[in-house]
């Protein structure tokens, strides 16, 4: 009897939900009636004919081309003659992360009781102790522009200085992909600065060459377009420099969008009266 009771309560919520969508026209001395959903009455023909927003009356906004290109097309013949390009580092994101450490102890005070904030001593260390890692990442590392892709390279001899004798030595496989860290330039699709050029926190690029059964690994398992291999690294090098080097070898790269340009939709639009008509007519 539960269940049966339970069944017919269901029905009719079901029932009352279609009813509260649906407008239903009735015709006189007849029993037809013909029900069209509000969302298809109120969106018909709308998204290919109306090209303005229903509440500001503006020309509604139609994202970028998202397809990848590069700044200017060069062969591979053209790569091959030119030098190999050692980046500079650039300490910036060091410096940062150290200074944050003893901002946050100065905004986190200590205590009525004259003991250290927790919050304040935990961060500043924190950052502190990033910071130092920060230095030493940017004091051994070198991303290198060689003919056909770019690597990172590890310095090692006297002070980690090339011009006093010191070497440059392959990195590690990438412990992300099990690849090696070098990437060719015809398989990278994207990449870019977070969270701008003027001030790179984490650069970031996408390539094809990893084997796709590899793209949902780690960090990367949060690409929700796929297509690719993400990899990320701290702006440890001179993100400038980086840029350049991509632009001169042809690397294609995507449109970054924004809201400051919004593209004009190009034709007429309709007047609300002919907008009430055409939702009018199609109820019908």
């Amino acid at each position: 009897m539960i269940k049966f009771i339970s069944n017919i309560v269901i029905a009719s919520f079901v029932m009352a939900s279609t009813m509260a969508f649906t407008t239903t026209t009735w015709q006189p001395h007849s029993l037809v009636s013909t029900a069209t959903p509000l969302f298809a009455a109120s969106t018909a023909g709308k998204w290919r004919e109306d090209t303005t927003d229903d509440y500001s009356r503006k020309p509604l906004y139609r994202p970028q081309s998202t397809e990848s290109v590069a700044v200017k097309k060069v062969t591979k013949a053209q790569r091959q003659r030119m030098a190999d390009t050692i980046l500079d580092p650039d300490f910036s994101l060091t410096w940062a992360f150290l200074a944050l450490g003893p901002l946050i102890a100065w905004y986190h005070p200590a205590a009525a009781d004259g003991t250290p904030s927790l919050v304040g001593v935990f961060g500043a260390g924190f950052h502190i102790l990033f910071a130092a890692l920060l230095w030493v990442q940017t004091s051994r590392v070198r991303c290198v522009f060689e003919k056909d892709s770019f690597t990172f390279y590890n310095i090692r001899g006297p002070r980690l200085d090339l011009s006093k004798g010191a070497t440059l030595v392959r990195k590690p496989d990438n412990y992300v992909a099990g690849t090696e860290n070098r990437w060719k330039y015809d398989t990278i699709i994207n990449y870019g600065f977070f969270p701008s050029e003027m001030f790179p926190v984490i650069c970031y690029f996408k390539e094809t060459e990893t084997p796709s059964w590899k793209w949902n690994r780690w960090f990367a398992a949060f690409d929700s377009y796929g297509r690719g291999q993400p990899h990320f690294f701290p702006g440890i090098c001179n993100v400038s420099q980086f840029k350049k080097q991509m632009e001169e070898r042809g690397v294609k790269s995507k449109p970054i969008p924004t809201m400051k340009k919004r593209p004009l939709v190009v034709g007429a639009t309709r007047s609300v009266s002919a907008r009430k008509a055409a939702n009018s007519n199609n109820r019908k």
